[in-house]
């Protein structure tokens, strides 16, 4: 899968709250039973105020996102978000084993969380090498260590 990273400015900041509002909509509802406007809105400036955002291109089409977070001993994917229209095409496998195989190489794991009820994330990281590591109420942790 060729893919192109685009590092994420303010003129992205409108697209890239649609799509987080598009891509977790059906996962609000499930987590929590109806949509929360401000917790949307807050969880979106947080996630921006982190940094490390990158917007996917796959043939001049913006399809998704990535925030990739460096720590000393990990790489945190800190959201993965790809448009519905092009989930299933193997973008995200891409993302994922490319952040892996990036992470390895320096001798450090890739760690990230899911919702308990994105079953369909949930199987795509186990496929790609995540291993949960703990749990909460509503949240999977995940790790990807490389081989020792």
């Amino acid at each position: 899968m060729d893919y192109r990273l685009i590092r994420a400015t303010s003129g992205e900041l409108e697209w890239l709250e649609q799509l987080r509002r598009i891509v977790y909509r059906e996962l609000f509802f499930a987590t929590w039973g109806d949509w929360d406007e401000s917790r949307h809105l807050r969880h979106f400036a947080e996630s921006w105020e982190r940094g490390g955002i990158d917007v996917v291109e796959v043939d001049g089409v913006r399809v998704g996102m990535i925030q990739l977070l460096e720590h000393p001993d990990a790489i945190e994917v800190g959201e993965i978000q790809i448009q519905p229209a092009h989930q299933g095409h193997g973008i995200g496998t891409s993302l994922l084993r490319d952040t892996i195989a990036r992470a390895h190489a320096q001798g450090k794991k890739v760690r990230l969380s899911t919702g308990l009820k994105n079953r369909r994330a949930f199987t795509l990281y186990q496929r790609v090498g995540f291993r949960e590591v703990a749990q909460t109420d509503t949240h999977h942790h995940l790790e990807c260590a490389p081989e020792s």
